[in-house]
């Protein structure tokens, strides 16, 4: 089966960081054609180090990185003559050496196009930092469309609603079905709805009138997102195969990122390798969003969304 994959790559230093250069290996590990298409100024090591392993494709730092997947697909050419097509960036730490076991199992599910998860949040999709496409999707009206169309968007959560909701909606509308290579258990389930709760907690004020109860359940009964939210189930033999890096830097959620990224450092030393420097480097770039802010909530609030405590046995 041959395969393409269309990699985004952004650092605002213009550096391949180690974590960075494990996913370029994985990639290039499991695919036929690996093509990098970077908004970066990158550094003359760095390109070098790229075009050893990929088609490198440069160009200027806007749009996000749907735009960098439009035009890596349109430098790509004929897409057709794949068996599977994938687009994904460098927004996550993935666990394992290489792609070979996540792309076995999804070649035996029933599916048209595909994710390493999923979210309902908006609208029900598969998460865009990694989706891979069958060849009858790719040469469909509604993939070409979509990309044909395609517009250069500098504001994030426009590119959110409008891109990534957005094509998995035009890929439904046109009949095609999806799936995802982290299936949640029962118990997944059950945690992330208690996350949930704490997430919804500290993002509202003490709730005092019923109009406010009412708003918190409302938040705490919304759709999770599993890339955060069940983020330390890369600790259960990689059932959820990456980690990303908002997670670690936000802690939305409140897993302890600290721990994780330590027993994540313990369990797959040579994947998690350099992420502590990248992230602690970076932080200027990326203050806390609007979205990431939590409120203090009242200490009798607290015994119910207790920290995530990690085994070192598991």
């Amino acid at each position: 089966m041959s395969r393409l994959a269309v990699m985004a790559h952004y650092d605002v230093a213009g550096e391949l960081r180690p974590h960075v250069r494990g996913q370029v290996e994985a990639l290039a590990a499991s695919v036929d054609t690996l093509l990098v298409c970077t908004t970066a100024n990158l550094q003359d090591s760095a390109r070098a180090w790229l075009t050893e392993r990929a088609v490198l494709v440069e160009r200027a730092n806007y749009g996000y990185d749907f735009f960098s997947y439009k035009v890596g697909l349109d430098a790509a050419g004929d897409l057709t003559a794949y068996d599977e097509v994938v687009v994904c960036n460098d927004t996550y730490v993935f666990a394992l050496d290489s792609y070979e076991s996540v792309f076995a199992e999804m070649a035996t599910r029933p599916c048209d196009f595909w994710g390493l998860t999923g979210a309902e949040r908006v609208a029900p999709h598969i998460q865009s930092f990694f989706i891979a496409f069958r060849p009858w999707v790719v040469g469909s009206r509604a993939f070409t469309t979509f990309w044909e169309e395609m517009e250069p968007i500098s504001k994030r959560r426009q590119v959110i609603r409008r891109y990534e909701v957005g094509m998995s909606r035009r890929l439904y509308e046109a009949g095609f079905l999806s799936d995802t290579y982290f299936v949640e258990t029962p118990e997944d389930r059950r945690i992330a709805r208690e996350r949930m709760r704490w997430w919804a907690a500290h993002r509202s004020h003490f709730p005092r009138t019923r109009a406010e109860v009412r708003e918190w359940r409302e938040r705490a009964n919304e759709p999770w997102n599993p890339a955060r939210s069940l983020a330390d189930r890369v600790l259960d033999n990689a059932r959820l195969p990456y980690v990303k890096i908002d997670t670690l830097r936000y802690d939305p959620y409140n897993l302890d990122a600290k721990r994780l990224l330590e027993l994540c450092e313990r369990r797959f030393p040579q994947r998690f390798d350099g992420v502590r420097e990248f992230l602690e480097e970076t932080a200027q770039y990326y203050p806390l969003r609007d979205t990431e802010r939590l409120l203090p909530t009242p200490l009798a609030l607290e015994p119910l969304f207790p920290r995530v405590r990690y085994s070192d046995a598991r």
